[in-house]
């Protein structure tokens, strides 16, 4: 695997390399990441991935700083992947950036509490996007929102980019994959295992949705010690939340924090 660290010296490399697949990271990589990964290998491309943390999309400087971070592990589980390139940008990358403001529908959900975030993701990936120039770049529907944002940032500036969607991936007690479950304890890991219980409860009962029955459940979650940012039925496309509980397809999204640590999952509804 090939790992690149100018800008300059990957604008050259890419100009040897027809197709491009994209996965861009954070880094400390888990099974979620590497689904991606195996996501871009089906395709007959070169795959790229990238890490780098990017500043401007977290709200708090602690967060930032505690982003846990595993670059030897990183390359190695890559490397075993088959990932073909890895650019690992310093914060250079941000000088002269173009700053991307995201639509009001970042307004909604995650994007409630967490003023600016979605601005931050759209402005970096932008910017990678412009350095990678891909044919095709890879997202997991964990992060659901910023899937949905990204896909229509592209559409809308007619970005001649591909964006594919993939399945979240969980480990075995149902708790979606995410860097931040290493900073679970193990009590707090299986307890975090209740919020994809309470969106599988939800879907169960999708014929009998109401905000009392939403609310029941966020309650619950309150009551085991969660902190729940949000609890939402919304529609899948405006991310708003539904006035009509028999419209279909619906997204259930949940943010909640145990123990300081924030966790955020779906389901969906059709």
């Amino acid at each position: 695997m090939k790992i690149i660290t100018a800008y300059q010296e990957f604008k050259d490399f890419r100009n040897s390399i027809e197709s491009v697949s994209f996965v861009p990271t954070m880094g400390n990589l888990h099974n979620g990441h590497m689904a991606l990964i195996d996501k871009a290998k089906s395709y007959d491309s070169h795959v790229v991935a990238s890490i780098f943390i990017n500043p401007l999309q977290f709200n708090d400087a602690s967060d930032f700083n505690n982003y846990p971070k595993s670059i030897d592990d990183d390359i190695a589980i890559l490397s075993e992947h088959g990932c073909d390139s890895l650019f690992i940008p310093d914060s250079s990358i941000l000088e002269d950036i173009e700053e991307i403001k995201a639509p009001d529908k970042a307004l909604y959900l995650c994007g409630m509490n967490r003023p600016g975030h979605f601005d931050g993701v759209l402005t970096i990936v932008n910017k990678l996007f412009k350095i990678i120039k891909p044919s095709r770049s890879f997202f997991g529907k964990k992060d659901f929102q910023q899937l949905t944002l990204i896909s229509n940032f592209v559409k809308e500036n007619n970005l001649p980019i591909e964006i594919i969607s993939v399945d979240t991936v969980r480990e075995q007690n149902g708790l979606a994959m995410s860097s931040r479950n290493n900073r679970l304890s193990e009590s707090d890991r299986e307890k975090a295992s209740k919020l994809y219980k309470t969106l599988n409860v939800i879907k169960e009962n999708s014929y009998n949705l109401s905000y009392e029955l939403i609310n029941k459940h966020k309650d619950e979650l309150i009551q085991q010690g969660f902190v729940v940012d949000y609890l939402s039925a919304c529609s899948p496309d405006s991310l708003k939340n539904l006035e009509d509980f028999n419209s279909r397809p619906i997204l259930v999204a949940i943010a909640a924090s145990i123990s300081g640590i924030r966790l955020i999952d779906n389901i969906l509804i059709d």
